[in-house]
């Protein structure tokens, strides 16, 4: 596992320091301070420099100011006589060193060999009774191996006699290290912003630089607390905009004040400064928008919006040649359904129905199949006719409409719940009819698979949408005849997989004979069901409000009461009349009971939705849809992005 947390890391580098808290001062350290300077006197008025020079040992290394994910950073502060002024130190690039330990990888910010930490000096015009330049400095810094050393601050210091200026020995190299530190650098401008848990920045650079940066550029902030030092760059280029995305180390974190730092191509030879503004999106004030109910689609005076929505849509029209593709897809959306968690509680169930007539007649086989698919046809026409009628009728109507309707989902969550009791062995559907004839077994049996189709149906229509969203509205939008030859078609593709395993036995042989792990594998078949409970709840939940699930739990606990008292007390093993009769009599008690709670459930408000105020969403201010308003911005040359959804 890879240790990703910064508070994490940091105790593993104090762990690291442990073992060498106890060396002594007697023992020589790893890294050499000292204070040189690139002249040898100074003069009333000359500007000079003066570094820390840190001279390494081999394998080891000290961190700049922005250490990374280990080390401390060495930070050196100066003190000139009183007229002189110092600058800021600069820092050279470091290097980016990635050390890997067991279950964690460390990446830090580190010099080795030779440093130097410049400031530059500008002498005052006269300093007459000094006889010397004394410069000091204090450096504050850590250096680490396979582990580190205690952080150490050391107090340096050199004198400069008065004089003409002279080059040292040290000129060329302290000149060459100020030459790679930040103030010397290429500067890049750009802009920064926070989103969806990564740090943006972008700017506007030239094809050159691009051409330098390379496709892994490596960015170093000056403060390492923000992003996550060893998780790569995401690097995206439109035009001349690059655009950077690094993984931030706190998601919340909040971009309030400029980000700097040094920005390297993959092999640190091309280096450049970066400076960051911070990208502030004024969000407007909550607008207020009236309340608007529009006219009825019939009426005159829904002329307008007919007009623009069909303008609208006229450049997206699905093309006519494209019928047999979409007869296609919808064939094929079948077929994957079978596979999605709408209809695998019900394909459970089935395949546990070919199981259990593996062993019979290959007639009555290849019958279940045809029932099964006949309910999946015929309740598939019917949704369609009924999705025109709607349609015809001036209403909106589109795939999946009834899960709109509350008293829907609440018949579906109560047959689901009661399939789940059923297969968990709370109760046992038509034990009356043991040792009736078997012309009447098989009516039921068949009639079982009918509705087995049917239920498959009605449960699959909101996972239809990924598969088959352009056929069917291409169904819905043409004429019926079109709209049923694509429905036919997702019929066909749903039921296929049954009909094939009824007519070929040796499919059906390949299944595990009957026996105990039937009984198994029916009470494991009732947690699926009881998942698209759950989620049918949260439909339920988002339409009309959380009380409206609490309500519907309540019903679902009594009717399983119902169902439990039905189970035990009507048994026909059990001779009594009397139980028979109560136990019928107390499972309509506790439908009824569900009844009233059920409509007390339909009379709860509907949540409130935001749709009569605009609102704004990652800087994006979005208005309720008028097609109208819509069609406008679209003839302005605007583009128009419309978010719609469902609960399911």
């Amino acid at each position: 596992m890879k240790v990703k947390d910064k508070s994490i890391k940091l105790l593993l580098g104090i762990l690291f320091t442990l073992p060498l808290i106890c060396l002594s001062h007697g023992q020589n350290t790893p890294v050499t301070l000292e204070l040189v300077s690139d002249t040898g006197s100074v003069s009333p008025g000359d500007t000079f420099k003066v570094s820390v020079k840190a001279t390494i040992d081999k394998d080891w290394h000290i961190y700049w100011t922005g250490p990374g994910e280990n080390g401390l950073p060495t930070e050196v502060s100066w003190t000139v006589p009183d007229g002189f002024k110092a600058e800021p130190t600069q820092y050279p690039v470091p290097h980016k060193t990635v050390q890997s330990f067991p279950g964690l990888t460390l990446t830090s910010h580190t010099y080795e060999n030779i440093a130097y930490f410049t400031t530059s000096v500008t002498a005052p015009s006269d300093f007459s009774g000094l006889n010397s330049i004394k410069v000091l400095a204090s450096v504050d810094w850590q250096a680490c191996k396979e582990t580190c050393l205690p952080p150490s601050t050391t107090p340096l210091s050199i004198d400069l006699p008065i004089g003409p200026s002279t080059a040292t020995p040290e000129s060329g190299a302290i000149l060459e290290a100020w030459n790679r530190s930040q103030s010397q650098l290429p500067l890049i401008k750009a802009i920064a912003r926070v989103d969806f848990g990564h740090l943006e920045i972008s700017a506007k650079i030239s094809k050159e630089i691009q051409s330098q940066l390379g496709k892994d550029p490596y960015i170093m902030l000056t403060d390492s607390n923000i992003i996550k030092e060893s998780e790569s760059l995401t690097m995206d280029i439109e035009d001349d905009v690059l655009t950077l995305f690094a993984p931030l180390e706190d998601e919340s974190f909040e971009v309030n004040d400029s980000l700097q730092g040094f920005l390297l191509d993959g092999e640190e030879k091309n280096v450049f400064w970066i400076t960051t503004e911070t990208l502030r999106i004024e969000e407007p004030d909550k607008i207020s928008i009236p309340a608007k109910s529009y006219p009825k689609i019939d009426s005159p005076e829904a002329e307008p919006y007919r007009k623009a929505i069909e303008e609208l849509i006229k450049n997206n029209q699905t093309k006519k040649g494209s019928f047999l593709l979409m007869l296609l897809f919808a064939f094929l959306g079948g077929i994957i359904l079978n596979l999605m968690p709408c209809v695998f509680p019900v394909l459970g169930i089935k395949i546990l129905g070919f199981v259990q007539q593996s062993g019979n007649d290959k007639r009555k086989i290849r019958l279940h199949g045809w029932s099964f698919a006949l309910g999946i046809f015929i309740s598939l026409w019917l949704l369609v006719s009924v999705l025109f009628l709607v349609r015809n009728s001036g209403e909106s109507a589109g795939w999946g409409f009834q899960f709109q309707h509350p008293w829907f989902v609440l018949i579906l969550i109560a047959v689901m719940f009661v399939f789940s009791l059923n297969l968990f062995g709370l109760f046992e559907i038509g034990t009356s009819l043991t040792g009736a004839g078997s012309k009447l077994q098989n009516k039921e049996g068949l009639l079982g698979s009918f509705f087995s189709g049917i239920l498959a149906v009605l449960v699959a229509t909101p996972c239809t949408g990924p598969f088959m969203g352009p056929a069917l509205g291409f169904a819905l939008s043409g004429p019926e005849l079109q709209g049923y030859a694509l429905f036919t078609s997702l019929a066909a593709g749903l039921a296929m997989p049954y009909v094939v395993l009824a007519y070929m036995p040796k499919l059906v042989e390949m299944l595990p004979r009957p026996g105990k792990w039937m009984e198994t594998f029916k009470q494991f078949m009732a947690f699926p069901l009881l998942a698209t409970v759950i989620w049918l709840l949260n439909i339920l939940g988002k339409s009309i409000g959380l009380s409206s699930v609490i309500w519907t739990l309540l019903a679902l606990v009594i009717l399983a009461l119902g169902l439990w008292i039905y189970g035990k007390y009507s048994n026909p093993l059990n001779a009594k009349t009397t139980s028979k009769w109560l136990a019928r009599t107390s499972l309509l008690v506790c439908c009824f009971a569900c009844f009233k709670i059920a409509q007390n459930v339909i009379q709860t408000d509907s949540v409130p939705s935001d749709e009569t105020s605009a609102k704004t969403v990652h800087g994006l201010t979005y208005e309720p849809f008028d097609p109208i308003v819509a069609l406008d911005h679209v003839k302005n040359g605007k583009n128009v992005f419309i978010d719609y959804t469902a609960e399911w």
